[in-house]
């Protein structure tokens, strides 16, 4: 409904998921077993819009909305190798995560640019989690999928996209996050350790310079990207020393160069040179470095 400079925005989602695995392996016993469940939840949203102008060119916003994610078969039935040389087992018996969204903002566009202010944070209840039993299978240390207790993730995104010249624009964007979570040490324990939420991006931000010649059949960009050190870790990140080193993922600012010439209305050819400095860098959590000094050439045909 709208009400004066008001827009509001009601929204309902019923979940519906079910479970059903036939044969699952017993860690200990080597026996098999089925497991048959299923979740269901009704989950609702609220987001306002407030007109701050009568053309709509500056707003405010906000929102409240609930998420739910039921276990999925891996959570369930995955008896394999985890993370650090450890050997995960079935858990049969997870219930669902639940969150809840809070967001404010504003937000401003007019014919010299764009910009953007959003804060938001997320409470969360019953996120699984691998936790540790002391245990030993096949000669590794055990751990099992857990329901943990509560935690939260919050954060603050600035977006902006600005005409310095009629062929000049300069688009960034920055983005901050923190997360805490409480964790079971052990299956066995029945108290909660509060300790940082697994795999939090640091502080990252990107900016990209974009020409476009008067033709406006050719164009150049310069950009690069940029992200502070992550040495905010959650347990399961400390053993997995294979995605993230043992001191944090180190910070890294690399550059981009890219230029497209529309040779048609069809034809588009277009060349970039990714990480100009060949900078040995890997995003946090990914397990994986970047490739290093990349060129790259393409074609693109629309008919």
């Amino acid at each position: 409904p709208r009400l004066g400079p008001v827009d509001l925005i009601v929204g309902g989602r019923f979940n519906y998921a079910a479970a059903d695995a036939r044969r699952v392996r017993d860690p200990r016993s080597g026996a098999t077993t089925r497991i048959n469940a299923d979740w269901h939840s009704l989950l609702a949203s609220l987001r306002g819009v407030v007109r701050l102008d009568p053309a709509g060119h500056h707003n405010l916003f906000a929102g409240l909305s609930e998420s739910f994610r039921a276990p999925n078969l891996s959570d369930l039935t995955r008896f394999d190798i985890a993370e650090g040389g450890q050997i995960e087992t079935p858990a049969p018996g997870l219930e669902p995560e639940f969150f809840v969204t809070a967001e404010a903002g504003w937000r401003t566009r007019h014919n010299h640019g764009s910009a953007s202010v959003a804060a938001f944070h997320t409470v969360i209840r019953n996120q699984i989690i691998r936790t540790p039993t002391g245990a030993l299978v096949e000669g590794l240390a055990e751990v099992t999928k857990r329901n943990s207790g509560a935690g939260y993730v919050q954060g603050l995104e600035l977006a902006g996209t600005f005409r310095l010249l009629p062929a000049w624009t300069l688009s960034t964007a920055l983005t901050w996050m923190r997360g805490e979570l409480d964790y079971f040490p052990s299956s066995s324990s029945a108290s909660l350790l509060r300790a940082p939420l697994s795999r939090v991006m640091p502080l990252t931000g990107h900016v990209t310079l974009h020409w476009d010649a008067p033709t406006a059949r050719s164009w150049v960009e310069l950009a690069a990207s940029a992200a502070t050190r992550q040495d905010r870790l959650a347990p399961g990140d400390r053993v997995d020393t294979e995605r993230i080193p043992t001191t944090g993922t180190p910070g890294y600012a690399v550059g981009k160069l890219r230029t497209g010439w529309r040779a048609t209305a069809a034809l588009t050819l277009t060349a970039a040179l990714e990480n100009v400095t060949d900078t040995d860098y890997r995003i946090h959590g990914s397990g994986l470095n970047e490739p290093g000094r990349n060129l790259i050439l393409s074609a693109a045909y629309r008919y």
